[in-house]
């Protein structure tokens, strides 16, 4: 494994631990989307139904920071991209 740079002392409280647990969450459950999605276990059409839902309610919550808007915008955008794979097994150029 490569060296990287020290970042802050790790405690609990630590945003880049956090957001580092965040990514690998995203990541496993785009992997279980993919797979419920080309085994039948889920409906593509209700994943993405749920996702517009977001992508539309998301921006009119008016309690949410423009930082926390845009990693939930991210993350419905990233798990489109993984519907995408999941139907075409391809992965989009963007």
């Amino acid at each position: 494994m490569s060296k990287r740079t020290p970042g802050p002392k790790p405690n609990a409280a630590s945003i880049e631990i956090i957001a580092g647990q965040i990514m690998a969450i995203q990541m496993l459950l785009e992997t279980i989307i993919i797979d419920g999605i080309r085994s039948n276990a889920f409906s593509s059409e209700l994943m993405l139904s749920v996702i517009d839902q977001g992508l539309e309610v998301f921006p009119k919550n008016k309690h949410l920071s423009e930082n926390e808007l845009l990693g939930a915008i991210g993350t419905l955008k990233s798990t489109l991209n993984a519907i995408e794979v999941a139907k075409t097994g391809k992965i989009p150029v963007n």
